[in-house]
């Protein structure tokens, strides 16, 4: 006659380790997605974080890298003719080659090294974008649990209470006997479920690790986007003066007329101001000096760090078996948890009808 205090026993533990079981899934959670916390300077990024932050980095020193090498190619054309022709919309041509093929190879050695970055990380964030969604399913199927706990525990008190005082219906003691050990069964595969998801969270810890040293990624990130826009007008403007002096070095005649005549007939098409080469070198120095060669030598040493340090792709493949396992585990349970708390609902509106006390 105690089958109501024997199914409050199992809910109570069941209750505590779906809870635990939430906690370990926020963490898994904070560890993939967690976004940057300002002033939180302990509190790493997640994997999504970083992720985006590397595209933001491949993106902008490949504009850079790309920037540089149409300012050599280009400005070598109008470097040529300016020394032959001594038209001073030219002159500064020679200067900005002389800087882009000096900029040239920290722009390559910064793109490459994110290259390398990328590579060595790629098998983390595929790992990332596999774990997203079952980590996610999880946490839906842990808060519907979670809340029908709670509602069934404060129902399964009051008869508890009620068992107590005048006994419940045979009915209601012959159910919740067939009920109870299912319940327990619930309770062991919950508690297990709760327990692996930890030892795989306590695992994931070098993921958090490796997202910490490299939050740093994430700052170098926010400042390279963008940087290169102020300099697409110039480079476009460039790469049209480039097409036009080009164009005069193929179809100039001597016999015809002068190279001078034929240059400034061809710039005057172009309508570019007097010093757009010299705001051209100044703004390509400025970036360089800015946002690119801050970041040539850490990116360089991260790159080498990471070859070692990333985990393996044999060791993620693990980790996600271990999420995809214990995933479907408690998909099974939340099922078999839905069917019960249903019967289970039953027994308590029956018993409320019977005696009005549950």
């Amino acid at each position: 006659m105690d089958e109501a205090r024997k199914l409050k026993s199992i809910l109570y533990p069941l209750s505590r380790d779906v809870r635990n079981l939430r906690t370990f899934i926020h963490n898994i959670n904070n560890i993939l997605q967690a976004e940057p916390q300002r002033f939180a300077v302990a509190a790493p990024v997640g994997l999504q974080s970083l992720r985006s932050s590397v595209k933001t980095l491949n993106r902008a020193t490949r504009a850079m890298k790309e920037t540089t090498d149409i300012a050599l190619q280009e400005s070598l054309v109008a470097a040529s003719l300016a020394e032959r022709t001594r038209i001073p919309l030219l002159r500064p041509a020679a200067q900005l080659n002389d800087l882009a093929r000096n900029l040239k190879p920290r722009a390559d050695r910064a793109y490459n090294s994110v290259l390398r970055i990328e590579g060595y990380l790629n098998p983390v964030f595929v790992f990332m974008a596999a774990m997203v969604p079952m980590v996610e399913a999880m946490a839906r199927d842990i808060s519907v649990v979670d809340d029908k706990i709670q509602l069934f525990k404060k129902s399964v008190s009051r008869l508890v209470d009620q068992e107590l005082t005048s006994g419940l219906p045979a009915t209601a003691e012959k159910q919740m006997a067939v009920l109870t050990p299912q319940f327990a069964v619930i309770e062991q595969e919950t508690a297990d479920i709760a327990a692996q998801t930890g030892l795989l969270m306590g695992k994931m810890n070098r993921l958090q690790e490796l997202s910490a040293k490299l939050e740093v990624l994430v700052r170098m990130g926010a400042a390279l986007d963008g940087s290169v826009q102020d300099l697409v007008p110039a480079i476009a403007a460039l790469k049209q003066l480039g097409g036009v002096l080009t164009q005069v070095q193929k179809t100039h005649d001597p016999l015809s007329r002068s190279l001078v005549e034929h240059v400034e007939d061809a710039l005057a098409t172009v309508h570019m101001p007097t010093d757009s080469l010299l705001q051209l070198e100044m703004r390509l120095s400025q970036q360089m000096e800015h946002y690119i060669e801050p970041v040539v030598e850490p990116l360089h040493d991260m790159a080498e760090s990471l070859r070692t340090r990333s985990l393996s792709t044999h060791e993620l493949n693990g980790l996600e078996s271990t999420m995809a396992a214990q995933s479907v585990r408690l998909g099974n349970v939340s099922k078999l948890l839905v069917r019960l708390f249903g019967q289970l609902d039953t027994i308590i509106v029956e018993t409320r009808q019977s005696t009005h006390a549950a």
